[in-house]
């Protein structure tokens, strides 16, 4: 799935995602995979406070529940993902081969919004890709602006968000 609206609507999604979870005090990251065809298949956020783990990252308990219900090989398989994965996420949903990665803001505007309180190692998914031997499709920026407005990079605006 390649089209521009479907993503945003996909991120609209992740974008929910990611304010429950800062409403429950967690870091505001939202993601879910989608099969090749269109639907969703699973979703998650953040549970590194709740859970007192930093492994629990939005995307992979995404790609966790993903392999879960349809198998290790997540080919054709988009992850969505309110923020461009941290080397850790990237690289497990490139082991389940997920075939596209789509995010709204990257991890170094993300950082400067939160003045580094929020922690990344700021090793970007398109040099990861870049090394992988089999990169993935990226898809940077979409809804960007609304991504990075939750952790106070600018206005969070909510219409049309479903919620």
């Amino acid at each position: 799935m390649t089209d521009s609206g479907a993503d945003e609507s996909l991120m609209v999604r992740a974008l929910a995602l990611a304010r429950r979870a800062k409403r429950r005090g967690e870091p505001p990251f939202g993601a879910l995979v989608v099969d090749p065809d269109g639907h969703v298949v699973s979703e998650a956020t953040d549970e590194v406070e709740g859970g007192g783990d930093f492994t629990l990252h939005a995307e992979l308990g995404a790609v966790r529940l993903a392999c879960r219900a349809r198998g290790r090989d997540l080919s054709g398989h988009c992850l969505y993902t309110t923020v461009e994965p941290c080397p850790m996420c990237f690289t497990a949903a490139w082991l389940a081969r997920i075939g596209r990665i789509v995010f709204g803001c990257s991890m170094a505007a993300m950082k400067k919004a939160t003045n580094g309180a929020q922690r990344e190692l700021l090793l970007e998914a398109e040099r990861l890709n870049a090394l992988s031997g089999e990169p993935v499709i990226l898809e940077a920026g979409v809804l960007g602006a609304r991504c990075l407005a939750l952790f106070g990079g600018g206005r969070d605006d909510e219409a049309g968000d479903g919620e």
